[in-house]
């Protein structure tokens, strides 16, 4: 290859035609387009090793011999005749029917050396749509190791249209196919095949499109015959044996579950060192805004909403970063299609199939792209059954949540007398299990009643194993870090001046002195209702409000009463109230209902709330400076007119619990509503997703409590 190198996007030639050249990328799911794009158009798209990452066309720009040539990534399909949206919108953006979308100029389809006669079904109908056609062979180094060799030039002469090799992440036969895509305006159409339908013997009265794919397969053994060489191998290779392992009903479950706990584990102790970094610079910044601000409403403004509100997001970085970080690795390499067809056999037990997997799975990071990938799913009972229940898998607006609670009020001891497997650990993956289990149940219930019917067939072909490339890794990291700190700069700002605005007003000094003073009243006349009794729980009663009325005589127990006061009295204490009855039998006062409510537009909005509602409290005096902030906060968090602590393990458990089923988020819901075509399936995801999640937190909280007595 000679050092010359292909454009990224963005590269200009003066001398070009103002009317780019476009070109659309076809070909098998996990043929590597999404790979291929982002080499020769310089975009970073998201790539994985697994079928249905691509679902809806994406675009980019290089130059070229001195011309502009247009770039489309189309969803990766099998065939020409469309059955699911994905192939739908391929072959509407080739026949110029998609709004938007240009005219095609010239077709790029790849085909996968390691499994050239099933890829070219679809080179054989690319054939006749009368444009010209580059073949792209990629995966032809995995084609090697296997044995495989294929005569290219002979390939590009019998099909009348270039062949071109190459292996896109080492950027090998990268300037030989521009090349070609750029000579593709002085090419013909290359002839379409001679399928003869009526050659095909068919005694046993197959439909038409089945006639039709023996013929076009009989079409392609002639084509690769004396073209495709294969040597033999003695015994099964080290990959296969590897497979075997990992698709095994038992062992292969085993080894996910080990992977699984891998992960959420490392997530800890990893991201703890980073974590402690970024709270101690939240920290700093609101000291330094504390001191050099005069005292106020701009002072507490900041302080208060903004730095409490964002800051009490941002220090979950590290967690958002090493979640996406393994995952982008198991996608990579091919693990995850392996799990895929590991768990077909689970999903089919509920009325999915493995099809279902890779929504489901993107879910995890987020719900709305996940929704998006349901696209690959023909079966519309399928898909739609896969949408309804995707949103309970616990996207990474979700992690901050369990990382804050697990933190807090998880003891951290080891589990099973493995050290370095930790409780707040188990905890974390517990609550991703819940959603996958809660998501079986109601997929199992939904396909019996309201969905019946079979579920797809599944058909994957497992990719081959492949080192991730870091480039690509490393973009996946950025992509979701950016987008955990474009909420955290938009949205969790926006949500957390608001918050605060409600938490401090209405404030009226008078007001709040009447009511400590009533408070103080109260408590004197229940001692005095105690003074005569002598057993032991009255004993107890009177020692803790001997205890909160000696509090009230210091200067901090005031401000701390002054502070409950005042909450109690603002717009969002008096909001609280109203749902208070709602939420206590789930452990929570109005503060953790109010947040809960607060984060209804985007899940990673209830840290910004929390933040500013217990950033007006006390903080524990027996926490290490050390803590994150809104930790030790939470902590010395009591019930108004007690000190009976807000947060308990139940507690803690209760909300992580219901954060794991509740719905996610509001874009969720309109994408639902966008992708099924109606809007009464939005209300029917919100609607059970949130009586699940009352009713499991309430369920959580109650025994909780109940065993901790016990």
């Amino acid at each position: 290859m000679s050092s010359q190198h292909v454009p990224a996007v963005g590269a200009t030639n003066d001398g070009g035609p103002e009317t780019p050249l476009v070109v659309a990328l076809l070909g098998n799911p996990n043929t590597g387009k999404s790979t291929l794009f982002t080499a020769l158009a310089g975009i970073p798209t998201r790539v994985g090793n697994y079928p249905g990452v691509t679902v809806e066309e994406k675009r980019g720009r290089f130059s070229r011999a001195g011309k502009q040539i247009e770039l489309i990534d189309l969803p990766g399909i099998y065939s020409l005749v469309p059955r699911s949206p994905d192939e739908q919108v391929a072959m509407a953006v080739l026949e110029g029917r998609q709004e938007g979308s240009p005219s095609i100029d010239c077709l790029v389809v790849l085909a996968d050396a390691t499994s050239l006669e099933r890829n070219c079904y679809l080179v054989s109908q690319a054939l006749a749509l009368d444009l010209p056609v580059v073949v792209a062979l990629t995966l032809v180094d995995l084609a090697a190791d296997r044995g495989i060799t294929i005569d290219h030039a002979e390939l590009a002469a019998r099909l009348g249209c270039p062949v071109i090799p190459v292996i896109a992440p080492e950027r090998e036969g990268l300037e030989e196919l521009a090349d070609a895509i750029a000579e593709a305006t002085h090419r013909s159409p290359p002839p379409a095949p001679a399928v003869q339908l009526g050659d095909i013997e068919d005694p046993q009265g197959h439909s038409p499109a089945a006639v039709e794919a023996m013929a076009r397969y009989r079409w392609i053994e002639q084509i690769l015959d004396g073209v495709v060489t294969r040597s033999a191998r003695a015994g099964w290779s080290l990959e296969e044996r590897i497979d075997a392992v990992l698709t095994h009903r038992v062992a292969g479950t085993v080894v996910f579950v080990a992977v699984m706990l891998t992960v959420f584990t490392s997530i800890f102790w990893a991201a703890a060192p980073i974590m402690d970094l970024f709270s101690g610079a939240v920290d700093g910044v609101a000291a330094f805004l504390d001191e050099r601000l005069p005292e106020g409403a701009i002072r507490s403004l900041l302080v208060d909403g903004v730095v409490a509100g964002v800051g009490g997001v941002v220090v979950f970085l590290p967690q958002i970063a090493l979640l996406f970080l393994f995952v982008a690795v198991l996608e990579g390499c091919g693990y995850l299609a392996r799990a895929a067809y590991l768990m077909d056999r689970l999903l089919v037990g509920v009325g999915l199939s493995g099809r279902s997997f890779i929504p489901l799975l993107s879910s995890f990071a987020c719900a709305i792209p996940g929704i998006m990938a349901t696209r690959t799913i023909e079966n519309r009972r399928d898909r739609l059954l896969t949408i309804l229940v995707a949103p309970l898998m616990s996207c990474s607006a979700r992690l901050p949540v369990y990382v804050l609670l697990t933190a807090a009020f998880v003891p951290n001891t080891p589990v099973a007398g493995l050290s370095w497997l930790r409780l707040p650990a188990v905890v974390l993956a517990s609550m991703y299990a819940l959603g996958v289990v809660v998501a079986a149940a109601v997929a199992g219930i939904l396909s019996q009643t309201i969905f019946r019917g079979p579920s797809q067939p599944f058909l994957m072909e497992l990719p081959g194993w492949r080192w991730p490339q870091p480039m690509v890794v490393l973009e996946r990291v950025r992509e979701a870090c950016w987008s955990f700190l474009s909420s955290a700069g938009t949205l969790i700002v926006a949500v957390s001046i608001v918050v605060w605005a409600l938490a401090s007003y209405p404030y009226n000094a008078a007001s709040i002195e009447a009511d400590v003073t009533e408070h103080k009243a109260q408590l004197s006349a229940q001692l005095d209702a105690f003074a005569t009794s002598d057993d032991e729980a009255s004993r107890g009663l009177q020692k803790q409000l001997t205890e909160e009325l000696a509090l009230l005589e210091t200067d901090e127990g005031l401000d701390a009463a002054r502070r409950g006061a005042a909450s109690r009295q603002s717009f969002l204490g008096q909001a609280g109230r109203l749902i208070e009855p709602v939420v206590r039998p789930l452990g929570w006062d109005w503060r953790i209902g109010c947040a809960a409510i607060a984060s209804f537009p985007a899940r990673e909005v209830v840290l910004g709330t929390l933040g500013v509602i217990y950033n007006l409290g006390e903080v524990d005096p027996g926490e290490e400076e050390g803590s994150n902030m809104l930790i030790r906060r939470m902590r010395a968090a009591t019930w108004d007119g007690t000190q009976r602590p807000v947060f308990t393990l139940p507690v803690a458990l209760s909300i992580m619990v219901f954060f794991a089923l509740c719905a996610q988020c509001a874009s969720t819901l309109v994408v639902i509503g966008k992708e099924t075509g109606s809007w009464v399936w939005p209300v029917v995801t919100f609607s059970y997703m949130t009586g699940l999640a009352w009713l499991g937190a309430l369920l959580t909280y109650q025994l909780g409590t109940l065993l901790l007595r016990g």
